[in-house]
């Protein structure tokens, strides 16, 4: 019998592990008991943790009379075994919640229980603790259930800490990041007066990048996006809104159409999501929701700097990744985004496009219908320099007599990606005040990308041509234009392997030696060394900054975007444009730093004997 003497082994839950031990079944139907060690090894009141089976315990000595709960506090995990006892009520030591002894529940009205364990004082002289057969499966469920509830608390209190601290429960309980994505989506356009928020969007961008980031940052990705979504929710829910009540004679889609697109004109937002709604409720194919939302989102000029778009793909995405499971509700904010922001026609910013693109968009039909007809190729790095040109009037010629020689439109978005990246590059760091405006054309022009994939239509042309416009407004952030890295051009250093040149990139980072980066990135790439670890290298300096979202939709469609080309150039630009874009920013690291005390209490780690040197 091996029974070590318990150690805080720096954490606090030193247990004794004793699963190695053979169970002593007293009862087949229900319990099975676990020899933990001599009953005289206990002084009075006495707390002693316990490791059986994957079941955490504290087992305590009062009077001749021994007792065992979960040897974590419900609260913040901190380890019950060293807590004291007063007149049988337990108490944790961190914050102070109280317990009965004997029953683990909790004196606080809101707190969650413990789970409470029979223990039996045997002629052998040993202590024998009963677990259930079902036991560990059954704490599983409690640590998911209890983490569920501390994440939405958490998420009510805006406690970076607290989110953190139930993310990283519910991940070590086993819950799949499906299940904590739909929650925090669902809370977040439940809990919502504003449109599709930077939280949800940046819950949705960690489940589009999961498998681009070391494992070791997912649970600081999930806090990312679940503390964006609860600085940007006030814990009351959205007025109810139910879809058009069922009668014999439905209403045709064409007229729902028209009655949507006529609300949102009006700025009649509970109108307008009543149609979605009833879209929803109707089991119509998502395709056909994504057009009256998209034909919305490009009714006017680059609504709301391109977020219109951009959110309503980001919506679509999160369904599709929710198997739209939640939809009623997952649907609602984007019509505020639709109704309530910037239409750029109406700017003096635009003064000069709109006269240029009304006859254009009077010609859509015929211009589908000839794209739609006929077949072409499009040269993208070359297309990619037409829609850099400096006047966008000549270039919006260009676009359309392209899109009527039949090029697939996705390519013209890849090119318009290419040409945003670009833009990107030699964005000069005196315009730091601009960043928005090109993260805002990259993550457009991406969306643009895929709504054409997901649902095309004559009226999403227009947001070709919107973006081709934004493009060459840009061109005053490109003079001057920042260096860009020459093909072959190496720092005066050298690198023992691939992963000291990622180290590296990471120390340019913290001193936002921008350029520095850039030219090892450029380095990196051109040696062919693992694409996949210098993702994980550039999300994880993401990932430690409290990034706010142009950032993490910046990495995206660099991402995606490198995947989608074979050319090289194409692709060393798209990596390129994410690397200026997030070394540039410097900005604190509060989140990190939460998540790593949360991962650290889990581990069983005190905090109070970190070692920050």
């Amino acid at each position: 019998m091996q029974t070590p003497t318990p150690t805080l082994e720096e954490t606090g839950i030193g247990s004794i592990h004793v699963e190695e031990l053979p169970p002593i079944e007293i009862d087949e139907a229900e319990l099975v008991y676990h020899q933990l060690c001599p009953a005289e090894d206990f002084e009075e009141l006495e707390g002693k943790p316990f490791h059986v089976n994957g079941t955490h315990l504290a087992v305590f000595k009062t009077g001749d009379k021994f007792y065992a709960v979960d040897n974590r506090c419900p609260h913040m995990g901190y380890p019950m075994s060293k807590g004291s006892v007063r007149d049988g009520v337990l108490i944790c030591h961190w914050h102070h919640w109280e317990f009965d002894l004997k029953s683990g529940a909790c004196f606080l009205a809101f707190g969650d229980d413990l789970k409470a364990f029979p223990v039996e004082a045997r002629d052998d002289g040993y202590l024998y603790v009963g677990l259930a057969k079902g036991e560990r499966e059954a704490a599983k469920r409690r640590v998911i259930d209890r983490g569920k509830r501390a994440l939405e608390r958490g998420l009510k209190d805006r406690s970076t800490f607290f989110i953190a601290k139930a993310v990283t429960a519910l991940r070590d309980a086993g819950a799949a990041p499906e299940e904590i994505i739909q929650q925090g989506l669902h809370y977040g356009a439940h809990k919502s007066s504003d449109g599709w928020s930077s939280g949800v969007a940046i819950l949705t961008l960690a489940a589009n990048l999961w498998n681009d980031v070391d494992p070791k940052d997912h649970n600081l990705f999930l806090v990312h996006g679940l503390s964006q979504i609860s600085r940007r929710t006030t814990g009351s829910a959205r007025p109810y809104r139910a879809p058009f009540p069922r009668v014999s004679e439905e209403h045709d889609l064409e007229t729902l159409k028209r009655w949507f697109r006529y609300f949102v004109d009006k700025r009649h937002a509970g109108a307008a999501e009543r149609i979605l709604l009833t879209l929803n409720d109707r089991d119509y194919d998502k395709s056909v929701i994504a057009d009256f939302v998209y034909t919305a989102a490009t009714d006017y000029y680059f609504t709301g700097d391109g977020h219109a778009l951009d959110f309503a793909n980001k919506m679509f995405e999160a369904l599709d990744y929710v198997k739209w499971e939640g939809s009623h509700e997952i649907l609602r904010p984007i019509v505020v985004d639709l109704v309530s922001r910037t239409r750029h026609e109406e700017t003096s910013r635009w003064a000069d496009a709109v006269p240029v693109l009304e006859p254009v968009f009077e010609r859509l039909d015929s211009m589908w219908e000839d794209n739609q007809a006929n077949e072409a190729e499009l040269d993208i790095s070359a297309f990619t320099q037409t829609l850099l040109g400096d006047d966008f009037e000549p270039v919006v010629a260009e676009v359309e007599q392209t899109i009527r020689k039949g090029v697939k439109l996705t390519d013209i978005c890849r090119a318009m990606t290419y040409a945003s990246a670009v833009r990107t590059a030699r964005f000069h760091l005196k315009n730091e005040g601009d960043w928005h405006d090109v993260a805002n054309i990259y993550s457009y022009a991406h969306a643009l990308y895929h709504a054409f994939r997901y649902s095309p239509s004559t009226n999403l042309l227009r947001g070709i041509f919107h973006g081709v416009v934004f493009l060459a407004y840009l061109r005053w952030l490109n003079m001057p234009a920042a260096r860009i890295p020459r093909p072959g051009q190496r720092l005066d250093e050298t690198y023992e392997s691939a992963d000291k040149m990622l180290d590296r990139i990471q120390e340019f980072a913290d001193f936002q030696k921008v350029y520095e980066a850039e030219i090892l990135v450029n380095q990196y790439l051109e040696e062919g060394h693992d694409i996949d670890a210098l993702k994980r290298t550039l999300a994880h300096i993401l990932l430690r900054e409290d990034a706010e979202l142009h950032m993490f939709q910046v990495l995206e469609v660099a991402f995606r975007h490198y995947d989608l080309t074979d050319d090289f150039e194409e692709k060393r630009m798209h990596l390129l444009a994410a690397t200026r874009y997030i070394t540039a920013q410097k900005l604190m690291k509060n989140i990190l730093w939460s998540t790593e005390n949360a991962e650290r209490l889990a581990r069983g780690e005190l905090l109070s004997e970190r070692d920050d040197d």
